[in-house]
Formats: structure tokens, sequence, C-alpha cells
């Protein structure tokens, strides 16, 4: 199981929050984004060619930055759904006042069942690729996915 529980959270994800100071309302948080990054939040806004500002990092020279994006912290939960299936979770719960919990391929029915007897009633919703088409529906007239 992995679990996100804010904006900082998203880092292995290729999401680095960097700074609240360059929002003028002090509400928005300067992030730098790797190429996984890019691709979790061009899925997440339905933009497959989502183009980005320069990044204020470099990052490493095995997974650079390649933009920034100034995102509201209330992003992290619409974002973190998509990091974790996109990472391989088969289906990711969202708990009340505790953030997402991604459950992975390789995790045990008992622990699974465990986890859920623990949650109980706080267990707010449940998303998987489950849409006809991943993580779209393919419209039934045209066959359209985008």
């Amino acid at each position: 199981m992995k679990t996100i529980r804010s904006l900082n959270d998203l880092t292995p994800y290729g999401i680095k929050p960097l700074t609240g100071e360059a929002c003028g309302l002090m509400y928005r948080i300067l992030c730098d984004v790797t190429e996984s990054g890019r691709k979790i939040v061009a899925k997440t806004l339905g933009i497959p060619q989502l183009s980005l500002p320069d990044a204020w990092n470099r990052g490493s020279a095995t997974d650079p930055h390649i933009g920034s994006i100034m995102l509201a912290p209330e992003m992290y939960l619409v974002l973190a759904v998509f990091a974790l299936l996109e990472a391989g979770c088969i289906e990711v719960w969202q708990v009340r006042d505790d953030g997402l919990i991604g459950i992975e391929s390789d995790d045990s029915a008992d622990m699974i069942e465990a986890s859920r007897r623990l949650i109980g009633d706080r267990m707010q919703r449940s998303f998987g690729y489950r849409g006809t088409a991943g993580d779209r529906n393919r419209h039934q007239m045209s066959g359209r996915v985008e």
C-alpha cells in the first residue's frame, strides 16, 4: 500500500513543491515537475499535450525537472489519485481526514480487508481505471476517446 496525504507526498511521482511565495495570492504553490510529473498533471487535467513553463531547478541528471506549474494545495487529492494509479495501484481509496491509500497488486487480500475494516466509515470513495477506455470513457456514437 502507498499513501499520499499532502502535496509534498507527490515528490516521488515527479511533482516537487518549491515555494508559496511565487503566488501573488499567497495561495498556490510553485512546483517543478519531471516528465513523469508532467504526464500525471496532463492526465489529471485531460490535456495530453500539456506544455509547461520552464522549470526553476534542474533536478537530477537521471530525472531532470522539465517544467513548472502553480498548484492550489487542494489539487493534491486529484493529482494523487492519478499518481497512484499511474504508479501501478489497482485501486485508490479516499479516506476522510487521512488522504489517499493506493492498493497495490501484490497487497495481500488479508491486508486489504484489515485496512478496509480499520478505515470503516471514514472511506469516502474508491477510484480505479474502470472506464471503457482506461481513465476515459469511449463515446458510444463516435467511438472517440479524446
